[in-house]
């Protein structure tokens, strides 16, 4: 059971405004300053996710329509969010050999990257999987220097990011694959005998 089915249906534009709504809301509970569209996207989401719990109440009604075809009522408790991938040895920074003498260090994807994604329709789209991938590059390495993509443009590291050889797609993919992530897990009863469903609800759009 996807835990997208049943609901109403969430446009890219309407992602996109609730996305950015939801960093304004943040922001504004956060004393000093602080740019949280800096955050990891896990830290964004569970921060989020208690400040629902807080203000609002811990527990969700979620209405989903069942595999079987029916529709399944359940309830989600705010209190029981966790974190995927975050033991210590999880795989948080990683560092790729691009070359035999270029090695890239790739950091947490934050909220600023993520907003990319909510401005998309469909599938991601090479320039937008392009910049994303830059905005997770820290440190690119030579055999004598160490520079710190900060000194650069968004541009030149995107210009850099397309030369990369189609062989080590799989080694960036994985990096991505093991990032922390948020969710609650909760079990639904599917009108059919004995079809209990476990879904895994991860989506910041699914808390809400």
């Amino acid at each position: 059971m996807s835990v997208n089915e049943g609901r109403d249906e969430k446009t890219s534009a309407n992602k996109s405004h609730m996305a950015s709504n939801f960093l304004e809301v943040l922001q504004s509970c956060v004393q000093g300053e602080h740019n949280l569209s800096e955050l990891s996207v896990a830290d964004f989401v569970f921060l989020m996710v208690k400040l629902r719990e807080f203000s609002v109440g811990e527990s969700i009604e979620l209405n989903y329509k069942c595999p079987c075809g029916e529709k399944v009522i359940t309830e989600m408790n705010l209190k029981n969010i966790k974190i995927k991938n975050n033991s210590k040895n999880a795989k948080h920074e990683k560092e790729i050999k691009i070359t035999p003498e270029v090695v890239v260090k790739l950091n947490l994807p934050t909220v600023k990257e993520a907003l990319l994604l909510t401005d998309i329709e469909n599938e991601v789209s090479e320039d937008t999987a392009v910049r994303i991938l830059a905005g997770c590059i820290t440190e690119i390495a030579d055999a004598e220097t160490v520079y710190k993509t900060s000194d650069y443009t968004t541009e030149e590291i995107c210009e850099f990011v397309e030369g990369f050889p189609v062989d080590k797609v799989s080694e960036i993919q994985e990096f991505f694959e093991t990032l922390p992530q948020p969710y609650i897990k909760i079990t639904a009863k599917c009108p059919e005998p004995d079809g209990d469903i476990d879904v895994e609800v991860k989506d910041i759009f699914d808390f809400f």
